[in-house]
């Protein structure tokens, strides 16, 4: 079978390399998949670039997140899952430890602990359920991470990124009012699509004031953000009394500095979501509300570009300029 492999740490040209394996096995409690999409996330272009981690062998299958059919099972596992339509997550980061990271879903088959493949809803594409492990599992996180937010305002920051759009969708769904932040007017109209109800450009508007406008004396109940280090002074003048914060990214400062006391002053609480360590409660929950609301039309991930499987470098080079707004795709 054909698969993406990567052989070191570096730059995507360099280390990046299509080749041929051995089609897998399913093992006892573990599901075939014929991949016919992967998704790639700023995670696995991280991976690559040496970011988070060393390789664990000398050339790995990239690539956390997929979608396919499943073509066999293994010992222990319903025989009526053959032929199912799923999406995957975990893949090459789990705590199952899957052959140590080293096989992925930019290839045409790889197997899988039957958990990790979940129900792809019949009228949900396959483009998009390679969108769901990472983004939309973190948004569902961010979003749901201190409880219900059925009746409050949420706060989501990056809203046309592909966790944000999500996470606006989501918190919509669950009943919010939902704040997002942007950088753009094209933006502005992408958030706004997903079901923002007030979109606050920050490079035109100040934050502070606008924020407060809108949510008024109470202040903002949770936030779903993709920056803490360039949003955590403002929570004590926008938040509400015992808040929360979902917080899965801190990009322009890996070790913010937390202002304590005026954090404590208002009980606000932060908590930071990793996707790759949630607990399984949280996996479950995730999925269990991802399908119904892709179920119900009501999740519908964005994807800005489209690329072949032998085109994985020109992808990783996307998602890492940092000019998509909204997933990046290889089509298996």
């Amino acid at each position: 079978m054909k698969a993406i492999f990567c052989t070191g740490r570096g730059a995507a040209a360099d280390v990046l390399e299509l080749g041929e394996t051995m089609k897998p096995e399913p093992g006892a409690g573990e599901v075939l998949v014929r991949i016919m999409s992967s998704g790639v996330n700023p995670s696995d272009v991280k991976l690559r670039s040496g970011a988070q981690g060393p390789m664990v062998a000398d050339r790995v299958i990239v690539h956390n997140d997929g979608a396919g059919i499943i073509e066999a099972v293994g010992e222990g596992v319903d025989k009526k899952r053959v032929g199912e339509r799923v999406w995957l997550f975990n893949v090459n980061r789990s705590s199952d430890g899957l052959a140590q990271g080293v096989i992925g879903t930019a290839a045409d088959y790889v197997s899988v602990p039957a958990a990790l493949a979940a129900p792809l809803p019949d009228q949900t594409g396959f483009d998009v359920g390679a969108c769901l492990g990472v983004p939309a599992m973190t948004a569902h996180r961010a979003v749901l991470c201190a409880g219900p937010v059925d009746g409050k305002t949420v706060l989501v920051t990056g809203g046309a990124g592909a966790v944000g759009h999500s996470a606006i969708q989501i918190a919509k769904a669950m009943g919010a009012r939902v704040i997002a932040t942007v950088s753009s007017d094209a933006k502005a109209d992408i958030a706004r699509a997903a079901g923002a109800e007030f979109v606050v450009n920050y490079k035109q508007e100040d934050l502070v004031a606008r924020i407060t406008e809108i949510a008024g004396a109470n202040g903002v109940d949770h936030v779903a953000e993709v920056d803490l280090a360039a949003h955590l002074n403002l929570y004590p003048k926008t938040l509400s009394f015992n808040a929360s914060v979902g917080a899965y990214a801190s990009a322009t400062d890996l070790t913010p500095a937390l202002p304590f006391y005026p954090l404590a002053f208002r009980n606000i609480t932060v908590q930071p979501v990793y996707v790759y360590s949630m607990s399984d409660a949280a996996k479950r929950s995730a999925v269990t509300d991802i399908n119904r609301l892709l179920a119900e039309g009501a999740l519908a991930p964005r994807i800005d570009r489209v690329f072949d499987l032998a085109d994985a470098a020109a992808a990783h080079q996307a998602v890492e300029s940092g000019t998509l707004v909204g997933n990046a795709i290889l089509k298996v």
